[in-house]
């Protein structure tokens, strides 16, 4: 389990957001100990992240509140997108996210299902620990700072970090693009792109650590015309462009962490997915309470943040 004192402080912010009325009723337990990691713990921080989070949601309802797992239009995107949690986690405790189309028909992609089945597929997947909390697991993880001469007192210390090791340190996106064409790229809505960029990168609850583009086209530059512009330019300097092979991915993520398609042992992707379009099912509940997601807009008269 957690420390006595990072439970002290996620009682607080729990306590906060139920009492504040620009906010919904709940909050899952394992969705804010995202936030407050990906703050570093800051308290005041993680509750500015957390209002930026369900203001662009609430904003946006069309992608985060009118979202059924089972809707045909969902199901049918996923067919086209495949959209892949890789199993474990880095040497440096980063989760992998895996991309790549299944079916290269243009006219099949919808930009804004597919946006509203990626960030379903995150809220599914964020209120679950990335390691499993288990009495091995604990002894693991909150004691591995104990040594073999370690003292009694230091041992006590222990209740006093606020680390969580159960949650990972960041987010590293893997994306096969060899599928995509210019007729795909004129499919995006822009101001669906800015939106879903906005909230990647100022409101997610987990750190991007980097983005690995794989299969490059060779009208790679005018790709990245397109979206650059919504991009943060420290964000820009995480994106690998790997453009001869694969081998290069390698020197940032270990092989065996791959689907089996390419190269890894982490699975075939069609196992992969079948494990997370299950979870999705599980959670179907979850992800469509309004109590968990949407705001009372009656008390939301104050200015939000603009994106």
């Amino acid at each position: 389990m957690v420390s006595q004192q990072l439970n002290k402080k996620l009682d607080e912010l729990e306590q906060w957001f139920k009492e504040n009325p620009k906010l919904p009723e709940k909050i899952d337990r394992i969705l804010l100990r995202r936030f407050f990691k990906c703050m570093y713990y800051d308290v005041e921080a993680t509750k500015k992240l957390i209002e930026l989070n369900f203001s662009i949601r609430n904003k946006n309802p069309h992608i985060f509140l009118d979202r059924d797992p089972d809707d045909e239009e969902v199901k049918a995107i996923r067919e086209v997108v495949e959209m892949v949690p890789l199993p474990g986690l880095t040497p440096e405790g980063y989760k992998l996210l895996f991309f790549r189309l299944a079916d290269t028909d243009p006219k099949k992609l919808n930009s804004a299902t597919e946006c509203k089945a990626f960030f379903m597929l995150g809220d599914c997947r964020f209120s679950a620990t990335d390691i499993e909390e288990t009495p091995t697991t604990q002894h693991e993880t909150v004691n591995d700072v104990k040594t073999s001469d370690t003292n009694d007192t230091e041992a006590e210390n222990v209740d006093d970090i606020l680390e969580d090791n159960f949650i990972s340190n960041g987010e590293v996106q893997i994306c096969d693009i060899s599928g995509y064409t210019l007729s795909h790229m004129a499919r995006i809505s822009f101001s669906l792109l800015r939106m879903y960029m906005t909230f990647l990168q100022e409101a997610y609850p987990v750190r991007l650590r980097s983005m690995h583009i794989i299969n490059c086209p060779p009208f790679l530059n005018k790709m990245i015309a397109i979206v650059k512009p919504f991009i943060h330019e420290d964000v820009y300097k995480m994106i690998h462009f790997h453009t001869d092979g694969m081998e290069s991915l390698f020197e940032y993520i270990p092989r065996e962490m791959l689907p089996n398609e390419y190269g890894g042992n982490a699975g075939e992707i069609a196992e992969l997915k079948k494990i997370w379009t299950d979870e999705l099912k599980v959670k179907r509940d979850f992800l469509m309470d309004e109590k968990y997601w949407k705001m009372d807009q009656t008390q939301n008269s104050r200015r939000w943040y603009w994106f």
